[in-house]
């Protein structure tokens, strides 16, 4: 027990947005979102019927046959990333940091003798970009060409989609379910059920690249180590990891701290808690994992689905400067909730970390007596007392 409980700041209030509430998107920007996605996938859809007839879109053995003799494309779509794992924030800091939905482009083809796409990279990026131009200009909306590894279009000051393009094999196209979202089916339930109806081995997905290359990138993989994590720790995993996030945001306007990093790390500190988080107490839980955090990323956080790279691959002055921000959060936290008997410190010591958004309502925390406290603590474990035979006599 700590000796003051401020959970409901977290996400336990009724009259009022909690912390939680605040760092979720208005409902105005989600449907907006989704508008634009689905026209977006229309516009995409629509123009697939053109990628035969179009050579530069094609590896150098299928640009040599005549159009009529290339399969028909047709193209499929998933909605990825946060917005699919349910741990999307809100920006902090606009326009600096932008709501961000990835929605991948997956385009059925014929693979080659050396395990390339039949489909040129380059050629699927002038595709995309090419089909939603007019789009863009209609709605007011920008292409953004500087991204490697994704079509990015930009909605509204503050606002994105990133279209990451994936190959897969033709033989496998018409098992993939997409899944298209309504009003009354949320992003996880419509991303779960369409990743029950198919599967491919990774090494047949590759990802397109701007420079013309692929990558073998299989984002079904990561969904199910999010997924993983919520069974095993319950949806407390998804707040925590969205507090945090939200901590990062407030703290820095870019950082190289990624939201992916940030997962695995509260995930491993929930792993040396070696226990099984509740949901009625969200502040200690944040208060245990930023104790935690320091070591965490001083250490390596590997990718959960591809080992051998690093997460936290920062310079030494990047590391040393997210390392003493984790350490300053860990020493408010302890501050706010262990050595804080008044409720104005305590909010004040949270909105240090993580801003304005941790609503001011001094009446729902809750202060414990010191002898509260004290009886409700851990017995502190001491030394059994040496005891030295003797004999009598």
């Amino acid at each position: 027990m700590t000796l003051a409980n401020a959970h409901a700041l977290f996400c336990g209030l009724k009259s009022e947005p909690s912390y939680l509430a605040n760092l979720t998107i208005p409902e105005d920007d989600r449907r907006a979102l989704m508008d634009a996605r689905n026209l977006i996938r229309a516009t995409l859809k629509q123009a697939a019927s053109s990628i035969p007839v179009h050579d530069e879109y094609w590896q150098e053995d299928f640009a040599r046959i005549t159009a009529r003799m290339r399969p028909v494309i047709h193209v499929k779509f998933m909605t990825q990333g946060s917005y699919a794992y349910g741990t999307l924030n809100a920006p902090a800091q606009i326009p600096a940091q932008e709501i961000d939905l990835d929605d991948g482009m997956y385009v059925p083809v014929q693979f080659l003798q050396n395990g390339q796409p039949a489909l040129a990279a380059k050629g699927l990026f002038a595709f995309a970009e090419a089909a939603l131009a007019p789009l863009c200009s209609r709605k007011g909306w920008q292409l953004d060409s500087s991204k490697k590894n994704c079509v990015r279009v930009k909605l509204w000051r503050g606002a994105h989609i990133d279209i990451p393009i994936y190959s897969i094999p033709q033989d496998r196209f018409e098992t993939m379910v997409e899944a298209l979202q309504n009003a009354e089916t949320t992003a996880l339930m419509a991303r779960d059920a369409m990743a029950q109806s198919w599967r491919l081995p990774s090494d047949q997905i590759m990802l397109a690249q701007r420079d013309g290359t692929w990558l073998q990138s299989d984002p079904q993989q990561l969904h199910d180590w999010v997924n993983g994590r919520s069974e095993r720790y319950g949806a407390v995993y998804r707040r925590l990891c969205r507090f945090f996030k939200g901590w990062r945001d407030y703290t820095w306007e870019k950082s190289s701290l990624s939201s992916l990093c940030i997962m695995c790390a509260v995930d491993e500190a929930l792993r040396r808690m070696n226990g099984f988080p509740g949901d009625s107490r969200d502040d200690e839980l944040v208060m245990e994992v930023a104790k935690l955090l320091p070591a965490i990323f001083n250490d390596k956080v590997a990718n959960p689905v591809i080992r051998h790279l690093c997460l936290n691959e920062w310079g030494d002055d990047e590391r040393a400067a997210i390392i003493e921000e984790a350490e300053a959060l860990r020493d408010e936290m302890v501050a706010a909730l262990e050595r804080t008997g008044h409720a104005d410190v305590v909010i004040t010591r949270l909105r240090n970390q993580f801003g304005q958004r941790i609503p001011y309502r001094p009446d729902a925390v809750k202060i414990a007596t010191k002898i509260e406290t004290i009886r409700q603590a851990p017995a502190a474990k001491v030394a059994a007392p040496i005891v030295i035979p003797s004999t009598s006599g």
